[in-house]
């Protein structure tokens, strides 16, 4: 899973978006399984919004993505789950989001 994040992130760098994007999308797939199994660990549920956050950055629906990066982080936050070195990541997901906005 991280290394699929990796591989893509390789990808990004070296122009290959599209190859990316697929790299990224397994590692979506695989965050998506492990968060579900177990809703209570924070560490996935993290892992599932910066999943969500390169497909945001890279794919093709950055509203969707943005939304559910914030849903996640602000429900870590608002559960105290949140570790402290996160914690900035949340109003830039919200910027985000609302630059999104029509």
């Amino acid at each position: 899973m991280p290394t699929h994040n990796k591989i893509g992130d390789v990808l990004v760098a070296q122009g290959d978006l599209t190859a990316a994007l697929t790299s990224y999308r397994a590692s979506l797939a695989i965050r998506e399984r492990l968060a579900a199994g177990d809703p209570g660990n924070a560490g996935w549920q993290r892992d599932l919004a910066f999943s969500h956050w390169r497909l945001a950055r890279y794919g093709n629906q950055p509203r969707l993505h943005w939304q559910r990066v914030v849903n996640i982080l602000t429900e870590l936050d608002q559960q105290g789950r949140l570790a402290p070195v996160d914690q900035k990541w949340l109003p830039i997901a919200e910027e985000n989001l609302a630059a999104t906005e029509p």
